[in-house]
């Protein structure tokens, strides 16, 4: 793939401008409605945790879908305004799709609503004929991610093409709504293997398999894409932000079992588990993706004062084709280099009494149906997933593997204008 163009590589810095560009109204709504999906999504883990399901239509459920109405009414509305309302200029940034017009996101939000909806009457079916899921991603609850990913994707996307068309001195305020979308994003997908983010479970390979190939591509995409400083830490921040406000809030809501069989008495709303250190590698996959941009914007910006005729259609990056993968392999022994020890010495952490206190909620995310005993303290399938030479050589290779396809999903992303 083809390295991002001079005028986007040497583009001010979004943090130095002197004034930002207001935020339009349709990507407030967007995005808060976003939001909703994550919030949603994991109080209703919680209710299903604490209560058991006894209506399809609990507050959770609620919000969940409102995370996808919202959205998709709003990217209706812009596809409507579009078609039968759009100027010339205002079509030459849309994308055509059966003779109707909207911009990329607006369409992807859209599909993402209807796949949303149409997961709501399969999953009362599924429950009333099938019972209680086993695992979080049965038939119905996977259309219903796919619906909630293709949701907070399109309003990502919405937000980056407004980014890109705003003068560069007044990015500030875009850019960070785009990191913050895309720590949202990275919440939303994490839910999506929540089962395997246990603690107990942070001393089996499996685990870094899975967060390996699940998170670098996203916060070198903030990195790479939103031209902030510090855009993977923030995204990062934002993820470990949203769980440990539902770590918090939620037990202060009392809850009572009603549905049998009851091993774990609980009282009270019980909390996700407490989320993955991302903000550690973050910070590093930030300063290593801030010394690569130091390094090839002087260059650029040398090679357009050489060629002074040269357009931004026509001009390259003077950067070889192998430097992306080379910062994609420092990128990625960075991420595993840290994340390992981190959430090692953690997990231990965390099984231990230290952890069972309001901030970090230790023994306190385990369901009602879950007879307590030992095993709360224990390391999860040891004997047979163990952390190996050979699995972690597989994990590093899956974390370098992401970190590519976060660059270069970062270097379209800068082009992107509608």
């Amino acid at each position: 793939m083809q390295s991002a163009t001079a005028n986007d590589l040497a583009a001010v810095p979004a943090g130095s401008g002197t004034t930002t560009a207001a935020i339009p109204w349709h990507l407030a709504i967007a995005a808060c409605g976003a939001c909703c999906i994550p919030l949603g999504a994991l109080w209703d883990i919680s209710w299903h945790m604490s209560i058991g399901r006894d209506t399809f239509w609990t507050p959770a459920h609620i919000v969940i879908y409102l995370g996808g109405v919202v959205p998709g009414l709003t990217c209706g509305w812009l596809a409507l305004r579009a078609t039968f309302f759009g100027s010339q200029t205002g079509r030459a940034t849309t994308v055509r799709f059966w003779g109707a017009r909207a911009p990329l996101g607006a369409w992807i939000s859209i599909w993402g609503c209807f796949g949303m909806l149409t997961s709501a009457p399969f999953d009362d079916w599924w429950h009333n004929t099938y019972g209680l899921d086993v695992q979080i991603l049965s038939p119905p609850h996977s259309l219903l991610a796919v619906g909630m990913f293709s949701v907070v994707l399109g309003v990502l996307l919405l937000v980056l093409s407004w980014k890109n068309t705003v003068p560069e001195a007044q990015r500030a305020g875009v850019a960070r709504l785009f990191v913050f979308m895309v720590g949202i994003m990275t919440t939303t997908n994490s839910i999506i293997v929540l089962e395997y983010s246990f603690p107990n479970s942070q001393h089996a390979l499996t685990f870094y398999l899975i967060v390996c190939g699940h998170y670098p591509a996203l916060l070198v995409m903030a990195a790479r894409a939103g031209n902030l400083r510090w855009g993977a830490t923030c995204a990062a921040g934002v993820y470990m932000l949203f769980y440990s406000l539902m770590i918090w809030l939620l037990p202060l809501f009392s809850a009572q079992p009603m549905l049998a069989p009851i091993y774990n008495p609980v009282t009270h709303m019980v909390p996700p588990p407490f989320p993955v250190w991302l903000v550690v590698p973050a910070v590093v996959l930030d300063l290593l993706i801030g010394w690569d941009r130091r390094r090839v914007v002087p260059a650029v910006c040398n090679r357009r004062l050489e060629d002074a005729n040269a357009t931004d259609g026509d001009w390259k990056s003077p950067a070889p084709w192998w430097r992306d993968w080379l910062l994609a392999l420092a990128l990625g022994v960075a991420f595993l280099g840290l994340l390992l020890p981190v959430q090692w010495h953690f997990s231990a952490f965390m099984l231990s009494p230290a952890s069972d206190n309001w901030l970090f909620a230790g023994h306190r995310h385990w369901p009602y149906t879950s007879n307590l005993g030992p095993w709360m303290n224990d390391f999860w399938r040891l004997d047979r997933d163990p952390v190996t030479a050979r699995g972690l050589a597989f994990a590093l290779a899956l974390a370098c593997g992401a970190c590519r396809v976060g660059l270069m999903f970062g270097n379209w992303m800068l082009k992107v204008r509608r």
